[in-house]
């Protein structure tokens, strides 16, 4: 005969960190959000480019500046993790001058202000991530471009 235990979600949360502990899996969530974003990176780029674009064009560009602000955190979590395994000191004067130098300014710095106080009249928090995107993706669509500075 089957005996039945009840279990809390506390209960089930505490046994699946502790099994995880013994295994030393204490970053599980770290790697499974990695593994998701890679799967679900694999398969948009798997659809139809030109379906894509015209949503973009359609009205959803908010997806553009997600998936901007989703390559600046990973990009950050990268850079980080990068610098730990190459025993890199970011705090080292001379590597913030070399990241100052590699700053990307526009090439033409009327547009961008105009693109820039188009984009502040859109969104109430500016600046941010959203605010900037969108600037970037005005400046860009006026004919703006980019230099390394």
């Amino acid at each position: 005969m089957k005996k039945t235990i009840r279990l809390t979600e506390s209960d089930l949360t505490g046994l699946v960190k502790t099994i995880l502990k013994e295994h030393g899996e204490s970053n599980y969530m770290f790697f499974s959000n990695l593994e998701q974003i890679k799967r679900q990176c694999e398969l948009l780029l798997d659809l139809d480019p030109n379906m894509i674009n015209e949503l973009l064009d359609n009205g959803h560009d908010w997806a553009d500046d997600h998936i901007s602000e989703a390559k600046t955190n990973v990009d950050q979590v990268f850079d980080f993790f990068m610098n730990e395994k190459n025993g890199d000191d970011l705090h080292n004067d001379h590597n913030l001058n070399e990241a100052k130098k590699k700053e990307n300014v526009p090439t033409n710095p009327a547009l961008w202000k105009r693109s820039l106080a188009w984009a502040k009249s859109r969104y109430k928090v500016c600046p941010s991530a959203y605010c900037n995107g969108a600037a970037a993706k005005h400046y860009k669509s006026l004919g703006g471009k980019w230099r390394k500075k």
